[in-house]
């Protein structure tokens, strides 16, 4: 959990950083979009390959991404008074990233105004998207991968893509899967929020330092779930041979299961309590705190359960 914390701080100093730039692979220049004193409308479009690569920034504002079956990306909204988008890259791989048109003696401090980027976008492109201060949204994508990083705002994100990486220091983060994959993997992280995680399988990450974890997702091979203060609400349906590991600092975690379970749980609390219909609870003589060890059926899956400070309920559906 450490090391993802410093890993977040990393992302929040490389984002706020107006002289970063996303890398572009080299092809045909295209031309850039500037703001004088008050903002302009967008309206451009770019061909980009279907399973092509697109990355967006903006670093205030809001950004709109929906999948389409043309191969191209559609771009509508509004640029800031005094932004810059810059615009690079080619077919294969197209880049789009709002700046500060303005620079002083040190450089520039970013935009002072919002832009609104919405995009539609390739379906089966492979998308990244860095914001700062700024709310984005990603709806109707299926490529290859779905990359977002963000600072401060809110993310609602829905996507087919096997590959899920979120990263996100202040803001409640919302991820869809729209039907399970098995194969998928899956990696979200925030500093400062609430994450909310649906339809999810495979291979699931989900670590808050401040706030709660929300799951309910499908056919899971592995799910690791962390909160140093929050409450985890985790509804899952292991698959064979899965292996789950759940654990808050100061905080309740709530598991719910398939009532033909076929696994090993391992749960204990230092000072709450553990309610479970499964197995049998074991009360410390001495002091506060419960542990439960137990074998449902024929124990494939490795259930592990651990609440420093909070309750522990595994319940079945």
């Amino acid at each position: 959990m450490k090391k993802n914390i410093l890993h977040i701080a990393t992302l929040c100093a490389s984002l706020a950083s107006a002289g970063s730039a996303l890398a572009a692979s080299p092809a045909a220049a295209y031309t850039d979009v500037s703001a004088g004193a008050s903002s302009q409308p967008l309206a451009s479009t770019w061909p980009v390959a279907a399973e092509g690569r697109i990355e967006i920034g903006n670093v205030r504002g809001r950004v709109t991404v929906t999948g389409w079956d043309q191969p191209q990306v559609k771009l509508e909204g509004s640029l800031g008074a005094g932004s810059t988008l810059a615009v690079s890259g080619g077919v294969d791989r197209l880049s789009l990233r709002v700046k500060s048109a303005e620079s002083g003696l040190f450089g520039s401090n970013g935009p002072r105004h919002d832009s609104v980027l919405i995009l539609h976008v390739p379906r089966n492109a492979s998308l990244e998207v860095n914001v700062v201060s700024a709310d984005a949204s990603v709806a109707e994508m299926a490529g290859k991968s779905l990359k977002v990083g963000s600072v401060s705002g809110d993310l609602d994100l829905s996507s087919a893509a096997p590959e899920i990486d979120v990263d996100s220091v202040s803001g409640d983060v919302t991820v869809v899967a729209p039907s399970p994959n098995p194969a998928a993997r899956a990696h979200v992280q925030t500093v400062s929020g609430e994450i909310r995680a649906k339809g999810l399988a495979g291979r699931i990450k989900l670590e808050t330092v401040s706030g709660g974890v929300d799951c309910a997702c499908g056919a899971v091979r592995e799910l690791n779930t962390g909160s140093v203060s929050g409450d985890a609400d985790i509804d899952v349906a292991p698959a064979a041979s899965a292996r789950l590991h759940l654990e808050s600092m100061s905080g309740s975690i709530r598991l719910q299961l398939p009532a033909a379970l076929s696994a090993r749980i391992d749960a204990a609390t230092f000072s709450g309590s553990i309610h479970s219909d499964f197995g049998a609870v074991q009360e410390k003589e001495y002091g506060p705190g419960s542990s439960l060890k137990a074998q449902i059926g024929a124990g494939d899956a490795d259930i592990n359960v651990q609440a420093f400070s909070g309750d522990i309920q595994i319940r079945r559906h």
